[in-house]
This record gives structure tokens, C-alpha cells and sequence, in this order.
């Protein structure tokens, strides 16, 4: 039996790991020796405006950038892959249900119907229940309003991730954008969808300033990134999605002073991580929140502190 079993389930697996001769880029990049030389990964030198390598080749992500500027000990435990516990809060739970829903969407290249939305069915993501689309629905309401396919628009990809190396910092970047496509005038466009319960910012300069995803990502397209679309015009949109408004911000990549903004903004989050060795915690509210808390021995200073406070 576990002969047949391999035969059917395991062989075919392994033909294709042993006999592949295509590279396919991934969390493992971190560590591959010819990270510098591979084809599959996207040429993004001076990425992290860094001036020299670091301490030794590290893989990076806007996530990760925001997670080490909130303590570095959390982003140390997460990427050496110690067992998490899954203690989210509730927002940001219902932005993994809300990105799953839209990936979903969009695979199929159709414009959302905010009619689409009235009934539940089969078409949700795996793990997704009556529950978690009900506290989401409004959100997704939202985004049928103003979803961007329709009408001479090509949907290249839903949750897509990219691969590059930055041969001057020695880092692999990773990124995820919401969605790729190209639009009716065939420009290339990225669009990145965040969820907020505070109210949407006023305008392109606080949108730039509150979501780092933004500098990260013009910065992404300004390195030369078109995706598998080659295309000299391209643009970011940024959709804001609250429960009963939304809003679309867009950068146009002509202009250079924004680029040298972005560009500065992710060379300055860099540069205390890249030449980080020693990922000490700072402890705070976080901590409540913290997937590896398990594993840090500070994780419960910020408790004993709000006791002391609470003595007579």
C-alpha cells in the first residue's frame, strides 16, 4: 500500500523537483548562495538605497519593514520561522478576509457587482464562513463601487508575488501587490488596496505618509518593474476602503520628485534593519498582540509595568 501510495501521490512530486531546471523564487531565496546570478529574480539594484551589504544576505518586505520599526525581537523570532500563535487583532483579521475575498474576484478578470454581494455561495475563499463575510461586507461594498476592471482593462495578476535582489545591500526584496493590470490606454498599473476603521486620509500627501506600501511600491515601479507587461507608462493606485466610504489615490511615475521621495522614505525605514545584528525587543501594548511572544523573554514587561501603575 504505501508503495501505490507513492507511486500515485509522491513520484510525480519528486520527478518534477529532481528533473526541474526552471528556478521558482520563494521564502528560500534568503538563503540560495546564486541569489545574485538568478534569472527569476527581478535586477533591483540600490533597492534599499543602502551604501554597502549587510551582515549577511537577508530577504525584506514593506511588512517587514513595519513590523522591525515596531520591534525589531518580533521580526527576528518571525522570520527564523519559530512556531506563532495566531493572536491578530480583529482588524487585521478582517483585512485577510477582505484581500482573500477581492484575490478571489479578481482571478476571473470580471468587474465587482456590489449585486454580486447579496448572496452567499460557494465562491468564497477556503476558510471563509457567514461570519467573517458579514463583519467584511461592507468593505467589499465598497470596493464594487469602485473596482477598476471592466471594459479594455487585462488583469495580469491577484495577489502576485515578486521576487528581486539588490546586489548593493545583498538583500532579496519581496513584494505583494493587490492586484496587476494594464489598463484601456495600456498602462501598466499597480493597485494596492488597504481597510482602515479611522477616517480615510485627504488627500495623495497624507495617503504617501500613512501607508508605507505606497513609497515601497513606487519605488518598486520606479526600479523598472512592469511585471510581464513591458510598458513605458505606469502608475500606483492606492484604494482606502472604510465601511461606508472609499477612496482611490493615484501616483503618476513621471514624476521625479516623488520618486526621490519614495526612494527616500524606504532608504531611511532600511537602515537601522539592514545593519541590525542584535534585534533586541521594545516591549509595549504590542506585545498583547505579538504572534511569537511565546519565545521572547520581554513579552510581558508592558503587563508588569501597567501593574505597577495600578498599585495603590
Amino acid at each position: 500500500m504505501a508503495e501505490s501510495l507513492y507511486a500515485a501521490k509522491v513520484f510525480p512530486v519528486v520527478s518534477k523537483i529532481v528533473t526541474s531546471s526552471k528556478p521558482t523564487p520563494g521564502n528560500s531565496c534568503e538563503g540560495c548562495k546564486i541569489a545574485g546570478c538568478c534569472t527569476s529574480l527581478e535586477k533591483l539594484d540600490g533597492f534599499l538605497g543602502q551604501s554597502r551589504k549587510g551582515p549577511a544576505t537577508r530577504s525584506v518586505s514593506a511588512r517587514d519593514l513595519e513590523v522591525y520599526e515596531k520591534c525589531p525581537a518580533q521580526w527576528y523570532l518571525v522570520s527564523n520561522n519559530l512556531p506563532s500563535e495566531s493572536s491578530s487583532l480583529p482588524s487585521s483579521e478582517r483585512g485577510r478576509v477582505i484581500h482573500e475575498w477581492l484575490a478571489r474576484a479578481h482571478m476571473g478578470s470580471h468587474e465587482c457587482d456590489p449585486s454580486d454581494l447579496d448572496v452567499i455561495d460557494d465562491n468564497f475563499p477556503a476558510g471563509l464562513n457567514e461570519s467573517d463575510y458579514l463583519d467584511a461586507r461592507d468593505y467589499v461594498t465598497q470596493h464594487a463601487a469602485i473596482c477598476p476592471l471592466g471594459e479594455g482593462v487585462r488583469v495580469i495578476g491577484s495577489e502576485v508575488s515578486v521576487y528581486g535582489y539588490d546586489a548593493q545591500a545583498d538583500v532579496v526584496v519581496v513584494s505583494k501587490p493587490d492586484l496587476l493590470y494594464v489598463d484601456s490606454d495600456d498602462t501598466f498599473v499597480i493597485r494596492e488596496t488597504k481597510t482602515t476603521t479611522l477616517s480615510l486620509p485627504g488627500d495623495a500627501q497624507e495617503a504617501f505618509d500613512r501607508f508605507f506600501a505606497v513609497p515601497w511600491l513606487l519605488n518598486l515601479i520606479g526600479s523598472g518593474y512592469r511585471g510581464p507587461y513591458k510598458s513605458d507608462k505606469a502608475r500606483l493606485e492606492l484604494e482606502v476602503l472604510a465601511s461606508e466610504d472609499s477612496r482611490v489615490f493615484s501616483w503618476d511615475l513621471g514624476d521625479a520628485r516623488l520618486l526621490r521621495m519614495a526612494r527616500a522614505e524606504v532608504r531611511l525605514r532600511a537602515k537601522k534593519w539592514h545593519r541590525d545584528t542584535t534585534w533586541n525587543s521594545s516591549p509595549g501594548e504590542h506585545c498583547r498582540w505579538c504572534p511569537v511572544r511565546g519565545w521572547c523573554s520581554d513579552a510581558t514587561a508592558d503587563e508588569a509595568d501597567d501593574d505597577h501603575l495600578r498599585m495603590p
